[in-house]
């Protein structure tokens, strides 16, 4: 290899601009890509390829640092002179401010892709990689420098992703193992002007939840032993023969014996109908018996049948006291089992509800109830704002049903006169009123041997309630002017916005049928008390209305979302989903800007309002003992960060930059504690 050194001379250092600039000039003077690609850039002992930008501008290499790039050939005197002029020329000043700035950009691009939790390996069109990160390292085992620069399928064998690069290629995911963990790998294409030149393989490790499902079926298993330990064994045991005599006695049961001088048969410790029971019904029995040097015991005596013949029989004697001991234990382990059971299921979710976005507790624990609701032929009714999304879950309880491949009918009672809704709902016979010029089948019909959703059951009137109560009792309907009773076969859901044991205070909604009606409820809650999904759900829209209106939204402008965090949301997801779709539609870059949402929601909480839930911090200082000042900082940060959703107005309050809010919080160890308060209020 040939070595040249240069001594960088650029104010800002090898920035972005510089070694885009080098790469470029390196690129007209290697026209074979394969001689590029063996072209690398040494400083301080770290060895990477020169047409990394990434890796070559992570080095940090400062103004007055010398550097070395290594060639396969000599150059010639004229490239040598061309890349010292662009390692040595200096900018104006508008330059080095972009550069700075392209510099501060990518350098935070590059931390959060180095610290996500979950890995990320990057090729370019070629399938070359270009980048990963930290956790992709630590889960594939493979040194960084093993990794840069090479083809992903020769790096990271079965990556699937050579498939991702073919341009009708769409993203997919696919579980496997790596060493010791159970990770979900999940791959997608990189899209740049409708081209694909890239793509990105993110590994999310899944153990925990592996792990969780192994521990559950451990605690199930130790359950059993525990119930074995309980019927058999225990630590006085005595085997007879079929007279009743003692076989075989465990040394804690022979001590019993001598002491309370007993004599050497069954009958000496249970007595006379115990035995009979055993040795000639053949029937286990359990007595408590007392002793005079000895503490109370529970006696079992089971017999020993063998083919049909009594062989004898097994009796076990059981402290009270160590009885006790052992239901409490039993009892303890049946309640980890029940939670356990309850956290698993939270990750376990019918694919059909896919659909429903959020990662909230609220949210998974209303899903979880609808998805254990859609194994079973029970009545759902599920209750919510409006806008929460009731029709979706009714839907997806459908499609994890054994009814997915029947019908789903839905019907707004709402929606409809009340004097066409028993027609609508049970049908009607020719004739059966004016305009009635055929006989029609009716909603339920529609959705026999499938699934029937009522939405806003609470708009129907009294009487409709009557005749619905009937078909949930019978199964069975008449249509409007017919005679013939005609019976079903549906599952039925319903749904409402109203309180509809309130209604029923108030007669205006059937009690009976309220109660026929909430078999199974299922509460999905407003989008203020799940505000963490808001993230995931504006990404969500994001996506589909780019598809839809063939938008190419990218990023958000600092403070967009948290402005959205912090609206209420009366008309929850749907007024959300309107909102989107309406700044997509009008959008005309690759940002959604702050100034683009309506003024009721762009407008922040004053932070009077914010204070007035909790006492001023001064309030609070001074009732504490005299700290440094370091403690006195970190009180500060502590009751400031719980306040806000996000570093930026945090750092907006304290008149600080959020990279300082950013590493204080880091240094005093207060992540989680980030928006704490804002979230319960």
């Amino acid at each position: 290899m040939h070595r040249y050194t240069f001594t960088v001379m650029k104010e800002n250092g090898l920035h972005v601009r510089m070694v885009a600039t080098l790469i470029a000039k390196l690129k007209k003077l290697f026209s074979d890509p394969d001689k590029l690609k063996r072209v690398f850039l040494l400083y301080n002992g770290q060895q990477v390829p020169v047409i990394n930008l990434l890796a070559v501008v992570s080095l940090k290499i400062k103004k007055g640092e010398q550097v070395t790039i290594l060639f396969e050939e000599p150059l010639s005197a004229e490239a040598f002179a061309e890349i010292k002029e662009i390692l040595n020329s200096n900018d104006d000043y508008d330059q080095e401010v972009a550069d700075r700035l392209l510099m501060e950009n990518s350098m935070t691009m590059e931390e959060v892709l180095a610290n996500l939790p979950n890995g990320v390996v990057i090729v370019n069109r070629e399938n070359v990689i270009t980048y990963a990160n930290k956790e992709a390292v630590r889960l594939l085992g493979v040194p960084l420098s093993d990794l840069l620069n090479r083809k992903a399928e020769e790096a990271v064998p079965d990556s699937g992703l050579n498939k991702i690069l073919k341009p009708e290629s769409a993203p997919f995911s696919r579980r496997k193992t790596l060493k010791d963990r159970t990770i979900i790998a999940s791959r997608a294409p990189l899209v740049y002007n409708h081209e694909v030149i890239g793509a990105i393989l993110l590994f999310q490790d899944i153990s925990d939840v592996e792990a969780l499902s192994q521990e559950l079926n451990e605690v199930k298993r130790l359950q059993e032993q525990l119930n074995l330990v309980l019927r058999t064994v225990d630590d006085l045991i005595g085997l007879s023969d079929p007279s009743g005599k003692f076989v075989f006695l465990n040394p804690a049961f022979s001590r019993l014996i001598e002491e309370e001088k007993l004599d050497n048969d069954v009958r000496s410790v249970v007595g006379e109908r115990a035995w009979k029971a055993a040795a000639e019904k053949r029937q286990p029995t359990a007595q408590i018996v007392a002793f005079k040097k000895n503490p109370m015991y529970i006696a079992r005596l089971n017999p020993t049948i063998v083919d049909g013949r009594f062989y004898g029989s097994v009796l076990t004697l059981s402290r009270i006291d160590d009885m006790k001991v052992l239901l409490e234990q039993l009892e303890m382990e049946k309640e980890r089992t029940k939670y356990l059971e309850l956290e698993l299921s939270k990750h376990q979710f019918d694919k059909a509800f896919d659909m429903i976005i959020g990662e909230s507790e609220t949210i998974r624990d209303a899903l979880s109830v609808a998805n254990k609701a859609s194994k079973s032929e029970a009545t759902v009714l599920i209750t919510g704002e409006s806008g929460t999304g009731k029709e979706l879950v009714a839907k997806a309880i459908h499609q994890a049903s054994l009814r997915k491949d029947k019908p789903f009918v839905r019907v707004n009672c709402a929606a409809i006169p009340p004097s066409l809704i028993e027609s609508e709902l049970f049908g009607h016979e020719k004739g059966a009123f004016t305009g009635a010029v055929q006989t029609r089948k009716g909603k339920f019909e529609l959705a026999n041997h499938g699934t029937i959703f009522l939405d806003e059951i609470g708009d129907l009137s009294l009487d409709l309630q009557a005749k619905l109560l009937r078909v949930l009792q019978e199964r069975e309907i008449e249509r409007v002017g017919g005679y013939e009773t005609i019976r079903l076969d549906v599952r039925i859901i319903a749904a409402t916005h109203q309180n509809l044991p309130d209604m029923v205070q108030k007669k205006l909604f059937r009690e009976d049928l309220y109660f026929r009606l909430n078999v199974i409820p299922v509460h999905l809650p407003p989008l203020r008390k799940r505000r963490s999904d808001i993230p995931l759900l504006v990404d969500y829209f994001r996506v589909q209305y780019n598809k839809k209106l063939g938008k190419s939204i990218k990023y958000y402008e600092d403070g967009f979302i948290e402005a959205l965090m912090r609206y209420n949301w009366p008309g929850n997801i749907r007024e959300l989903q309107n909102i989107m779709e309406r700044l997509i539609t009008l959008a005309e870059g690759d940002t959604l800007y702050l100034k683009d949402l309506p003024n009721y929601i762009a407008e922040p909480s004053s932070v009077s309002e914010m204070r007035e839930e909790d006492p001023s911090l001064s309030e609070f200082l001074a009732q504490r003992a005299p700290m440094t000042m370091e403690e006195y900082e970190r009180e500060i940060y502590k009751q400031i960060i719980q306040r806000y959703p996000s570093f930026n107005q945090a750092a907006k309050v304290l008149g600080v930059t959020h990279k300082t809010v950013a590493a204080k919080v880091r240094k005093y160890g207060l992540e989680n504690l980030l928006g704490k308060k804002y979230q319960e209020s």
